[in-house]
C-alpha cells in the first residue's frame, strides 16, 4: 500500500472496455481473420488456409458447441503447438529438440511451412485489422479522457491493458509508454533504466502488444538490441509495417520453439511474455498490484490466468484494496448469478475475493451498481461506455467503498 502522499491506482483493461469505440469481439476478430486466411495469396501459396480449416474441423468436433465456440485463439496455438511435431534434424542439438516430439502423432497431414506461415500471418492479420480500427473511434473518446483525468487527479494511475488499440493513448496522449515521449519518425528502443526510474508516473502499458509496437530494421539496432526486439513507432503506419518478423523463433525450455510475432495471442501468452518491452510491463504490474490502493477491473473476461494470479495476491494484502469492477452482463449481477455461475464470475468470487452474488448477497445502488455487503468491491453490469456517462453514480460508490 502506498505510504507517500498520493494513492496508487491500477486499472487492468480488456476487449470488452474497446467494443464500443470500433474494436472487434472476438468472434468478428475470427471472422475477419478466416477471411484474410483465405484470400491472402501467401496464404495459398503455402495451402496455409487448407491447414486453417483443418484445424478448424477437428475444434468443432472436439469442443463442446461445436464450430460456434472456436475461436482464433484456439486455432493460433494449436498451429503453433504442431510445431514441435516435426521432427528436427539430425544435427540438431539437444536444447533443440522438443522432448514430447517422439511421444506425439500427428492426426492430420499438414506442412510444417504451412503452419509457420499461418501463425506468422495470422499475428499480422489482428495487427492490421486493430490498426486500422484505431483510425476511427466509433464512440466519444473524450469521456474516456474525463474519466481517467479523474482518477489522474487523486491517484498515481498505473493502466495495464490487453488491447492492442490505442484508444486510451489517443484519450490521454501524455500517458506514459515505456518509452521515450518525445516525438520522433524512427523506431524508439527501450530504455529499461527509464523504465523502471518512472515508476510512479501515470502510464498506459500494453500487456499484449500494440498497434505501435513493432520489430526493427537494421538502422535502429545497436549495441543492446537485435532483430527480434519490439521498438516503439509514434506512427502506427510505420509500425505495421515492421508487424511481421520472419527470423528465427524464441527458444522454449522443452526445446520447442514459438515463432516471434508483434502481438501476444494465443493460449500460451506467459511464455511469450519474455522479450521486451513486454517481460518489463509484466513485472511492472505485479509491483504495481501489490501497491495498489485501488484496483479497477474493467471489460476484462478474465481469461488470462497469468495476470489473475497478481490480482489475487494483491487482494489478500492487508488492507486489502478496494475493487471495482466493470463489465456487462444482459440483466444485473445479482440475476445473472442467481442460478448459475459462469468461469469469469466464479473466479470473481474465489479468485479475486469478491464476495458479491447471490450466495454472499450484495446491494443495488443507481441504474448498473452492486456493492458487496462488505463494501470492499463494487461491480457495474452495464458496459463500459454508459459506465463513463455515469460519473455522479462512480463519485457515490467510491464514497461507499472508501
Amino acid at each position: 500500500m502506498t505510504t507517500g502522499s498520493k494513492k496508487r491506482a491500477v486499472m487492468l483493461v480488456g476487449a470488452g472496455a474497446s467494443l464500443d469505440f470500433g474494436a472487434p469481439s472476438t468472434a468478428q476478430l475470427t471472422d475477419v481473420i478466416e477471411q484474410k486466411v483465405e484470400n491472402d495469396t501467401t496464404m495459398r501459396m503455402y495451402d496455409a488456409h487448407a491447414t486453417y480449416k483443418l484445424i478448424h474441423n477437428y475444434l468443432s468436433k472436439y469442443l463442446q458447441n461445436g464450430a460456434n465456440a472456436v475461436n482464433f485463439e484456439h486455432i493460433f496455438h494449436c498451429a503453433n503447438e504442431l510445431l514441435l511435431t516435426f521432427e528436427p534434424s539430425p544435427k540438431t542439438v539437444n536444447e533443440y529438440r522438443p522432448l514430447l516430439q517422439p511421444f506425439i502423432r500427428r492426426q492430420i497431414d499438414i506442412g510444417e511451412q504451412s503452419l509457420h506461415e499461418l501463425v506468422r500471418h495470422m499475428a499480422k492479420f489482428i495487427f492490421e485489422h486493430l490498426s486500422a480500427v484505431c483510425d476511427s473511434p466509433k464512440a466519444d473518446l473524450n469521456l474516456v479522457t474525463a474519466f481517467l483525468q479523474r482518477v489522474q487527479e487523486e491517484y498515481i494511475t498505473r493502466i495495464y491493458t490487453t488491447n492492442y488499440d490505442d484508444f486510451l493513448l489517443q484519450a490521454v496522449p501524455d500517458l506514459y509508454v515505456g518509452f521515450d515521449p518525445c516525438p520522433s519518425p524512427d523506431a524508439k528502443p527501450f530504455d529499461r533504466r527509464a523504465f523502471w526510474e518512472a515508476s510512479d508516473v501515470d502510464c498506459v502499458f500494453h500487456l499484449h502488444g500494440s498497434v505501435h509496437l513493432a520489430f526493427g530494421d537494421s538502422a535502429s539496432l545497436d549495441a543492446d538490441t537485435d532483430m527480434g526486439d519490439l521498438f516503439w513507432y509514434d506512427d502506427r503506419t510505420a509500425a505495421l509495417v515492421r508487424s511481421s518478423y520472419s527470423g528465427s523463433g524464441d527458444r522454449r525450455m522443452d526445446g520447442s520453439q514459438i515463432i516471434r510475432t508483434a502481438v501476444i495471442t494465443g493460449l500460451d501468452k506467459l511464455t511469450r511474455l519474455q522479450q521486451r518491452p513486454l517481460s518489463h510491463y509484466y513485472a511492472s504490474m505485479a509491483t504495481d498490484a501489490m501497491k495498489a490502493d485501488i484496483i479497477y477491473v474493467i471489460g476484462c473476461g478474465l481469461g488470462d490466468l497469468h495476470l489473475n494470479t497478481w490480482l489475487a495476491e494483491a487482494r489478500r494484502m492487508e488492507p486489502t484494496p478496494p475493487l471495482v469492477f466493470v463489465d456487462w452482463w444482459p440483466n444485473s449481477f445479482l440475476k445473472e448469478t442467481a442460478y448459475e455461475s459462469s468461469r469469469k464470475t466464479a473466479d470473481m468470487v474465489h479468485t479475486l475475493h469478491m464476495r458479491v452474488n447471490s450466495y454472499y448477497g450484495g446491494d443495488r445502488y443507481g441504474s448498473g451498481w452492486t456493492l458487496a455487503k462488505d463494501r470492499n468491491c463494487a461491480i457495474w453490469d452495464k458496459g463500459f461506455l454508459p459506465f463513463l456517462n455515469a460519473p455522479v453514480e462512480l463519485g457515490h460508490v467510491l464514497a461507499e467503498l472508501a
